[in-house]
C-alpha cells in the first residue's frame, strides 16, 4: 500500500507541470464606485481627454455600453516599475527599458441609483533596446494602474490591494 501511495506520489509530481496553467497576462480589477454610472463616465472621460491631467489619450468613449478605452505612451520607469511586469527572455535580460505603453479599457455597470460596478484591464507593452536591437514585450500589470484608475472615478483610494 505504501509502495503504490509512493508511486501516485511521484507520478503526479512528474505529470502535474505538463497540465498547470499559465497566469493570463491581463486580469481585469474591480470595484464598486458609490457616483452614479453617468457622473464616473464624465469623470472618466475629462480624465482621460486631459493629457495634461492623465498622460492618456481617449481612444473612444461609448455611453450606450459604459466603455472607455484610452491609451498612454512614453511611460517612465518609475511608473512602468509600479504599474507593469515584463517576463524578459534570458537574453533579453540585459536590454534596457526604453518606452512602455499601455491600453486601458473602462467597463461600467449601473449598480443602483447611486453607485456604479467598475471593471478596468490594463494592456501593457515594454520596448527594451540594446544597442541597435528593439524588442517589443507584452506585459503583465502589476493592477496598481487599475486601481489608481478606480480611484480617480471615486473608488477607494488604495481599492482592493
Amino acid at each position: 500500500m505504501l509502495k503504490s501511495i509512493v508511486l501516485l506520489a511521484s507520478i503526479t509530481l512528474v505529470v502535474q507541470p505538463a497540465f498547470a496553467i499559465e497566469t493570463p497576462r491581463i486580469i481585469p480589477r474591480s470595484e464598486r464606485v458609490g457616483h452614479p454610472i453617468d457622473q464616473v463616465f464624465g469623470t472618466l472621460k475629462h480624465y482621460f481627454n486631459d493629457s495634461s491631467l492623465s498622460g492618456f489619450v481617449l481612444r473612444s468613449a461609448d455611453q450606450k455600453s459604459w466603455t472607455l478605452v484610452a491609451t498612454r505612451s512614453d511611460i517612465d520607469g518609475a511608473n512602468w516599475n509600479n504599474w507593469a511586469f515584463c517576463k524578459a527572455s534570458a537574453e533579453q535580460m540585459i536590454y534596457r527599458f526604453e518606452d512602455g505603453t499601455a491600453t486601458v479599457t473602462v467597463q461600467l455597470q449601473k449598480a443602483g441609483a447611486q453607485a456604479t460596478f467598475m471593471s478596468v484591464s490594463a494592456d501593457f507593452q515594454g520596448t527594451y533596446t540594446l544597442g541597435s536591437q528593439e524588442a517589443r514585450i507584452d506585459c503583465t500589470s502589476t493592477g496598481n494602474m487599475e486601481r489608481d484608475l478606480i480611484a480617480v472615478a471615486g473608488g477607494s483610494p488604495k481599492g482592493t490591494r
